[in-house]
């Protein structure tokens, strides 16, 4: 099969008809924030009009709304590789990790280290740092990534991470991490907001122990998204949630005075389920269940051939710097670069109805996500980028 035969071969899983977006876009900062599913508005509606409107208060059994966080984790678990289970929509990502962090380092109160590596992405940090202004005693370590193994070792209660560097879009070795974690008695917790809907991910497999993400890039559920939360199955009952909330009781309805959390995965939520957000997320996640995350993944890899055979020769010149040493075996949803004048550059694309993502100072990200994206829009894209910083 010849190259072009090849990257035609990416676009199996287009289903472009079934986002709403401008025909002439070139929408490739689906890793910031997906477009909008066709299907969602027609959701919306029907939960106002035929569930909110008709039933009111009795909505939340008879339509499920309650079920919800739990059923549409199950869903998103499919794209994880996880167990049923295991998964649970709820809060934002950030908030997921505080409930996270403070859980693991409840687990073997011995342990008073939690490590992360300096490329983690911002907010990650500043989240295990008010962790560790919560609790004088717990050290926030924050080493080179290359650094972190031989940072491993009995103090340590929870390893932090992000599976995917959000500058770069390198993929890091998620299963190698774990097994090291996990010889010297340490927990994990992932997040994976830039890999989950773009990577066949494989929990169970890799051995992961908690992980978090977000719903508004790959998972497609819109602006304001509901965040997830994942705990292996054998670790749910140990975990005890830091935000007491309602519904994370195991009798909520009981309205007790006393808290006595809920059994597995539920423990960990803390108030009433975002109705309206949530139904929006489910269009997302079922689009991309339909479609299948391995052959999402497979022609997110083709159109990244395409791009990079179409950049070649400008990478070759000096033009473009990447962040890391590219490999197959690295590679996630996207790739971020370095280029002179990054934001005027970003700004002439945009003339062009291209869309990439700017980040200060020098920084280019490109997505490559087949649901919306052709080869020939990625090839172009490439042409563009070359004739541009080709009159550099």
């Amino acid at each position: 099969m010849g190259n072009e035969d090849r990257y035609r071969a990416a676009e199996k899983a287009y289903r472009r008809e079934k986002f709403v977006m401008p025909k002439e876009l070139t929408y490739l900062a689906g890793n910031s924030l997906g477009p909008a599913v066709a299907s969602v508005a027609d959701r919306l509606v029907r939960t106002s009009n035929d569930q909110w409107g008709q039933h009111l208060a009795g909505a939340w059994k008879k339509n499920g709304w309650l079920s919800a966080p739990e059923e549409i984790g199950d869903r998103i678990s499919l794209l994880l590789g996880a167990d049923q289970g295991t998964t649970l929509v709820c809060d934002s990502t950030s908030i997921n990790l505080f409930k996270l962090l403070n859980a693991a380092l409840a687990v073997d109160p011995q342990r008073k280290v939690i490590l992360t590596d300096q490329g983690n992405f911002s907010t990650d940090l500043y989240i295990a740092k008010s962790v560790g202004l919560i609790h004088q005693d717990v050290t926030v370590c924050i080493v080179p990534r290359s650094a972190l193994i031989e940072s491993l070792d009995p103090s340590v209660a929870v390893l932090m991470l992000s599976h995917v560097d959000y500058r770069s879009g390198q993929a890091h070795d998620m299963a190698s991490f774990n097994e090291k974690a996990r010889s010297v008695g340490a927990l994990t917790l992932w997040d994976v907001s830039h890999s989950v809907g773009i990577m066949a991910l494989d929990f169970n497999a890799s051995g992961v122990d908690m992980a978090v993400g977000c719903g508004y890039k790959y998972l497609n559920g819109g602006p304001g998204a509901p965040a997830f939360v994942y705990v292996k199955s054998d670790l749910q009952n140990t975990l005890s949630n830091p935000i007491q909330g309602w519904l994370g009781h195991a009798e909520p309805f009981v309205f007790s005075e006393n808290y006595m959390p809920a059994s597995g995965i539920k423990r960990l939520q803390v108030g009433t389920p975002t109705t309206f957000s949530l139904a929006a997320l489910a269009e997302g996640v079922d689009l991309l269940l339909e479609a299948g995350i391995q052959l999402v993944e497979h022609d997110s890899r083709e159109l990244f051939d395409a791009f990079m055979a179409g950049l070649e020769p400008i990478v070759r010149k000096g033009h473009v710097h990447f962040l890391h040493d590219v490999q197959r075996s690295n590679v996630s949803g996207h790739i971020g670069f370095k280029v002179n004048d990054a934001e005027a550059l970003h700004h002439r694309l945009m003339a062009e109805n291209i869309v990439t993502e700017y980040r200060y100072p020098d920084l280019l990200r490109i997505a490559f996500n087949p649901l919306y994206t052709t080869v020939d829009e990625i090839e172009q894209t490439a042409a563009k980028l070359k004739h541009l910083l080709g009159q550099h």
